[in-house]
């Protein structure tokens, strides 16, 4: 983001939560380094120490899947809060990042499903710890806009600012064309179009702080009642670049969780797979 928007105060975030979640996070190193050695331990001729550290990532990706669920029935009683989930899904990921490194032996698979399904997994995870940070950071700033909006009702309130916009130049064209011309020009195409996806991937407030300004200097030309409509539609085109910056904002956390999810359940499906190949074969990742 290029421009500072304007803001209320955003909540600090505690220390003292931060150190808890860091904490958990190294907790669940130190288990999967005791996971390590556990299957170097149990690495015999009948049991192979992939087979432990296999067994455990699956496990481990089936309940990091399961928070998808948890948060389709929230009314189910006694399975935990979504923090408390939200929190052991981090943790745990962490913990399956670790044993998949020992169950891999720290280095490319040979066979081309391994290799392919260590790529997925790599995705998985590199979209979980993006993922992390986007949670972390989109809230703060949808926050400090000072503006709330559910994503999908966005579109609808476009279309009233449209409307109040046009009903504000309607008033002012029996006195004036100044503020009338000056929408048809400027204002129209920022209120009614949609946002380039160079703003999605960068938003940014020049063009919505250049019309205001532009707004601002009518007033010379404006009277009394005409600098207050002046400031109406102002006011409509701070709304609109809200309700875009929410717009590419929220839409970049969906699209993530979409994708993230769409992986997840493929690196499942074929993770489920390699055990059976495992088995079948007496082979693994190595």
């Amino acid at each position: 983001m290029n421009e500072t928007r304007r803001t209320t105060s955003s909540r600090p975030v505690r220390a003292r939560a931060g150190t808890f979640r860091w904490k958990g996070v190294a907790i669940a190193l130190i288990a999967a380094v005791a996971v390590w050695f556990m299957a170097g331990m149990q690495n015999n001729s009948l049991w192979r120490d992939g087979y432990t550290t296999g067994y455990v990532l699956i496990g481990s990706l089936f309940f990091l899947a399961a928070f998808n669920l948890r948060k389709k029935l929230p009314f189910l009683p006694g399975i935990g809060s979504a923090s408390v989930w939200m929190r052991l899904h981090i943790y745990v990921a962490f913990f399956s990042i670790a044993v998949f490194a020992g169950h891999v032996g720290w280095h490319v698979p040979n066979g081309g499903f391994e290799r392919c399904l260590a790529g997925l997994y790599v995705l998985v995870a590199g979209s979980g710890i993006y993922g992390l940070f986007l949670t972390r950071r989109v809230p703060r700033l949808l926050t400090a806009t000072g503006y709330e909006v559910v994503f999908e009702q966005i579109p609808q309130r476009r279309r009233q600012l449209v409307q109040q916009a046009r009903s504000i130049v309607l008033e002012t064209a029996q006195t004036t064309d100044v503020i009338a011309r000056f929408y048809v020009n400027h204002v129209a195409a920022f209120l009614e179009q949609r946002r380039s996806l160079a703003y999605a991937v960068a938003p940014s407030m020049r063009r919505s702080k250049a019309l205001v300004g532009d707004l601002n200097e009518l007033d010379r030309y404006l009277s009394g009642s005409q600098r207050d409509s002046g400031r109406r539609l102002a006011e409509l085109v701070r709304e609109k670049e809200d309700l875009d910056f929410h717009h590419a904002m929220q839409g970049r956390l969906k699209l993530w969780l979409f994708a993230h999810i769409g992986m997840t359940y493929g690196l499942l499906v074929f993770s489920v797979l390699h055990g059976i190949l495992a088995h079948a074969f007496g082979g693994g990742l190595r």
